[in-house]
């Protein structure tokens, strides 16, 4: 273990030692985050999602949920629509979600049990949070004024829907009044809604390309004789790849942990939970590795290596959303953008951002891990570690 340390830090210590790598690492994620942010960022932000609401109960209760989630919403609209018709629609992603309220909503609501409401999603639609937390919240607020309005009229008889309306309305009046002073303002002052998706895509994209170039460095070692030194001395293998993989893996999360305290503290970009990011971005690191180090065995030389690591990241990047949002993409392009590990790592970010917990980005670190297994195992074998 000892040896393997060594290397890796001998290794960050050669990077970390020329000027140019500062540059890279950390200035030119700044800039574009800043150029991305304020082009792209205002047209997107500004547009409202369409969400399909699909009643299949028709209950007075049923519908009031579609009001309290519709009335006023700053974040996306609520149209209604048939099974059927909200399918199509998703299906040629002419609408972001679908809601739909099963047949026993009201009758399970009245008997204090939790109907299965449904959320159903387009793959590139990564603000999901958005909507179930504004669900969450509606049904929540339904639970307490029923069980207050049923309470009212068994000690008073009247009746129980008369009384539910006087407090829904006082409880959508006051919860939009709230919503308006914490959300609107924080969004006026800050505007982080256009800094935010430009963050971490630029953070992707600059710490790919310092990665297709530090792990160079064994095609360097290769081709000058140090590899072979490093073979035949008294080092296991598993030392010398530990070593040079511990400190491609430092050098990311230095790069990527930088960027995220700079971009919090200049920009105002919320990066969400530090342990579920810390998981998140140690698994799009690891894939990352993994196929700079396909790269690194594939190139004869260095300048091969930065040439074709830099087209690989530039065009990859392009498809996989991270200087757009994917739904502006043929959907050719769409498809094509889920078998590249930028798609995974940006939805994550963009979940992450909206408090997701572990459980609700595990999906996103799975593939990530899968990802990073399949480069690892083939960048191994082409490296010849």
């Amino acid at each position: 273990m000892r040896k393997a340390w060594n290397i890796c830090s001998a290794e960050i210590g050669l990077i970390l030692k020329k000027r140019r790598s500062y540059l890279t690492m950390f200035a030119m994620p700044l800039l574009f985050t800043l150029l991305f942010g304020n082009i792209l960022g205002g047209d997107v932000g500004s547009q409202k999602l369409k969400i399909l609401l699909v009643d299949q109960d028709g209950t007075f209760l049923s519908k009031e949920l579609g009001r309290d989630m519709g009335k006023d919403n700053q974040y996306f609209t609520l149209e209604k629509s048939t099974s059927a018709q909200a399918k199509k629609m998703l299906e040629n992603k002419k609408a972001e979600g679908m809601i739909k309220i099963p047949k026993d909503f009201e009758r399970k609501l009245k008997a204090e049990q939790d109907p299965a409401i449904s959320f159903r999603k387009i793959p590139e639609f990564t603000s999901s949070g958005t909507v179930t937390g504004s669900l969450s919240a509606a049904l929540t607020r339904m639970k307490m004024n029923l069980a207050a309005s049923n309470a009212w009229s068994k000690y008073s008889g009247g009746n129980v829907r008369e009384m539910y309306g006087k407090l829904a309305n006082e409880t959508k009046n006051h919860s939009q009044k709230i919503e308006r002073i914490t959300v609107y303002d924080h969004q006026k002052d800050n505007q982080p809604s256009k800094i935010s998706a430009s963050a971490s895509g630029m953070s992707i994209m600059f710490v790919m390309i310092v990665m297709m170039s530090v792990t160079g460095t064994i095609l360097e070692a290769r081709n000058n004789g140090v590899w072979h030194r490093l073979l035949i001395a008294p080092a296991k293998r598993a030392s010398i790849a530990s070593g040079y993989l511990l400190s491609f893996f430092i050098l990311g999360w230095i790069q990527f942990g930088t960027i995220m305290v700079l971009t919090h503290y200049l920009f105002d970009v919320n990066w969400g939970n530090p342990l579920v990011l810390f998981i998140h971005v140690s698994a799009m690191l690891l894939a990352i590795v993994g196929l700079g180090l396909i790269i690194a065995g594939t190139a004869r030389t260095a300048e091969q290596q930065s040439a074709f690591g830099n087209l690989l990241v530039i065009s990859t990047c392009m498809i996989s959303g991270v200087y757009w949002p994917l739904e502006i993409e043929p959907p050719f392009m769409q498809k094509i953008a889920e078998f590249l590990p930028q798609t995974w790592a940006m939805r994550g970010f963009n979940e992450i951002s909206l408090n997701a917990s572990f459980l609700d980005n595990l999906h996103n670190v799975e593939v990530l891990l899968l990802f990073a297994a399949v480069f690892l195992v083939i960048g191994i074998r082409k490296i010849r570690i």
